[in-house]
């Protein structure tokens, strides 16, 4: 089989699942994997026949999309605010919406005009102007992402899976960002004296009530890890208010607190932090949903 033809066979498969759009998008992604070839590279080399290993690759990666896998498991890898992260099915795939949480701090830390962005060497005790840490740190992508936007920030980042924090520290090794990544349970106040007093903490928590499971697309459900996704029907705020309480004990006093949130939770998670005492801004995502909120002491 020769390279345009495998392309154009797997995006044809998909169609049926995903729409055009999206197939295509998939099979591009997966014959970038399988040849190392970029899009134009392809378009220069789709009449070269694929090897016998390559065939072997997308029979098997064809096999695992039919079954709903997300395509950034079977290639072990995606793309978040470009930095190359390996992902599997221990952590969330970083969604784009993530990306904005990222530039909504990154942008009020660049108008506060603290030098962490510079990477030339200035002065040794520049990572004491600016501290993060991200809550539920999962594959790393927040917290790398935001280290390697300013490099003079000291940013740490924590999560209670094991399995996510090798995830999250095999990235920061083979990106050569340094965070110091370490393994708390949030929710255990005695847990959450390991973790140090910051300027900004950052989290996209689990926030969907399990009872909503059936309604978020298959591939998410059967896939993608259900400790970072989901929480109890009857206490869905719970990794807010551990955020809001923990804010007050551990952020510098001009600190803010950054997160991601339910689209439907919007008001409920605004009168939470306010209650707290917090200085409260809701913003919506690239899709006009309510999506992130910044909670100021």
């Amino acid at each position: 089989m020769k390279l345009g033809e495998g392309e154009t066979s797997l995006s044809s498969q998909l169609k049926h699942l995903y729409g055009d759009g999206e197939s295509a998008a998939m099979a591009a992604m997966v014959m970038e994997g399988i040849t190392g070839f970029s899009r134009d590279k392809r378009m220069n080399h789709k009449e070269e026949l694929l090897s016998a290993d390559q065939l072997y690759s997308l029979a098997e990666a064809t096999k695992r999309l039919l079954k709903g896998e997300p395509v950034q498991y079977i290639l072990g890898e995606c793309w978040f605010g470009g930095l190359k992260l390996f992902v599997d099915k221990s952590v969330l795939i970083p969604r784009p919406e993530t990306e904005e949480l990222v530039e909504w701090i990154t942008a009020d830390i660049r108008q506060k005009g603290l030098p962490v962005f510079l990477k030339e060497p200035t002065d040794a005790d520049e990572t004491t102007k600016l501290k993060i840490l991200d809550v539920g740190t999962g594959s790393g992508c927040i917290a790398l992402l935001l280290k390697s936007k300013m490099p003079k920030a000291e940013v740490w980042g924590c999560d209670v899976s094991e399995e996510a924090l090798n995830i999250a520290r095999r990235n920061g090794s083979e990106l050569d960002i340094r965070v110091d990544f370490q393994g708390v349970d949030f929710l255990d106040k005695a847990q959450q004296k390991l973790l140090p007093t910051v300027d900004v903490i950052v989290s996209n928590p689990p926030y969907i009530p399990q009872g909503e499971a059936s309604q978020l697309a298959t591939n998410v459900v059967a896939h993608e890890p259900h400790l970072a996704l989901f929480v109890a029907d009857n206490d869905a705020l719970v990794f807010y208010k551990a955020l809001a309480h923990f804010g007050k004990k551990r952020l510098y006093d001009t600190g803010s607190i950054y997160a991601e949130i339910h689209e439907a939770l919007g008001e409920a998670v605004i009168t939470l932090f306010k209650e707290e005492g917090y200085q409260v801004e809701l913003r919506k995502d690239m899709q006009g949903k309510d999506r992130m909120v910044k909670a100021s002491r």
